[in-house]
């Protein structure tokens, strides 16, 4: 008997390294291709994880007038970009006097982005009021941040509260997420689903050899992330330097990369931390995880960092700060820490795993046993997608 597939559009505004792009392919390829249509709209169609994309999904790029949805205007000014400084404020005027409803439509109907069963707003904003001009019989937000610390969309509350009447289901991937985002826009019903995780590609990654190698025994502390604000890894610097004036004698390693870089490089090598280790970004940064002793996530906020529950895949404990999804995910004393969101609470959490390396070798060992349900939040999904 032929099934009907469904036909699914995913909508985001880039593809560039980082949790919203990693977990969206993720999601992607779970999706059963015997069930499923998919096509994936990039509006501005750039970035290192469009080619992870699954191969059955159709890559889309939106037209030029969203090149620079995802592009900041004081950094395209920095960079004297002068086309994109234009194209910025074109874009910004058309979401200031509510113009861009009618533009958005307009584009849809000369890209022909109609015909589709079910579409999702893979990030929260632009996207969103993107996926409200649509006639899709069903239409999904994904929230994949905590409102309640970054409002992403703060100049633009009328427009994205407007979209928010043709959104028929918010889904967050962690509850502090979820509730911020329907106290912030006055909306009811969401649901809550966690990140799948692509466990078989962690699984595969681990079985490669770690570029890390230490000949002391020194405790090794690793953090995977953008150098970007949001991620606070300047705080993790601090604390580092602060354990090793008291004596706590450690390696660090810092992979990933972003506009805070130098200043961070700049900062350990003012202060003399000449073991602290830049790695850059790591195709695959799983087998350095799983070759250290603790993880660290120093953030200013969170939805729900797949970073954690990816370090406790590759059997590594976690440091991290109080942030939106921490307590769904660091549920047993084994897993790690969560400490006070602040400079003084990941010092003192830095200084407390660092004092006991037999303890991490010990929850290293338990980590062993560790398991993510992941077919429980697929089925989750498939639920919503009906």
């Amino acid at each position: 008997m032929t099934v009907n597939k469904k036909k699914i559009l995913f909508v985001n505004d880039e593809m560039r390294m980082g949790g919203v792009a990693r977990v969206l392919n993720t999601l992607m390829e779970a999706l059963p291709e015997d069930q499923y249509d998919i096509d994936l709209l990039v509006l501005h169609k750039r970035g290192m994880l469009l080619k992870e994309v699954p191969g059955n999904v159709r890559i889309l790029e939106g037209s030029s007038f969203f090149r620079t949805v995802d592009q900041s205007l004081p950094a395209l000014l920095q960079a004297f970009d002068i086309p994109a400084v234009f194209s910025k404020i074109r874009l910004l005027l058309y979401m200031k006097t509510g113009a861009i409803k009618k533009k958005i439509k307009e584009e849809r109907n000369r890209t022909h982005l109609e015909g589709y069963d079910i579409e999702v707003a893979a990030k929260e904003g632009f996207c969103t009021i993107f996926t409200a001009c649509g006639t899709s019989r069903k239409k999904i937000n994904w929230v994949l941040t905590d409102y309640s610390v970054c409002n992403y969309s703060k100049r633009h509350m009328n427009l994205v509260k407007w979209a928010l009447q043709y959104i028929d289901l918010n889904v967050a991937d962690s509850t502090q997420a979820l509730k911020a985002y329907e106290e912030v826009f006055n909306v009811t019903g969401g649901s809550v689903i966690h990140n799948l995780m692509d466990i078989k590609r962690i699984e595969e990654s681990l079985k490669e050899p770690s570029s890390i190698h230490e000949k002391d025994a020194l405790p090794k502390v690793i953090c995977v992330a953008r150098f970007h604000p949001q991620k606070a890894i300047d705080r993790l610097l601090i604390a580092s330097k602060e354990a090793d004036a008291i004596g706590l004698k450690h390696h660090l390693y810092l992979v990933g990369g972003g506009e805070e870089e130098s200043a961070l490089k700049q900062y350990a090598y003012d202060n003399h931390m000449d073991y602290v280790n830049f790695c850059g970004y790591m195709q695959n940064p799983y087998s350095a995880i799983e070759a250290c002793d603790l993880f660290v996530l120093p953030s200013l906020y969170e939805g729900f960092a797949t970073v954690i529950n990816e370090s406790l895949i590759a059997t590594t404990p976690v440091l991290t700060a109080a942030v939106s999804g921490t307590e769904e995910q660091i549920t047993s004393k084994d897993y790690g820490w969560i400490v006070e969101n602040s400079q003084k609470g990941i010092n003192e959490g830095l200084q407390n795993a660092l004092k006991d390396p037999s303890l991490l070798k010990e929850m290293k060992q338990k980590l062993n046993g560790y398991h993510y349900p992941n077919d429980r939040i697929l089925k989750q999904f498939l639920n919503v997608l009906q």
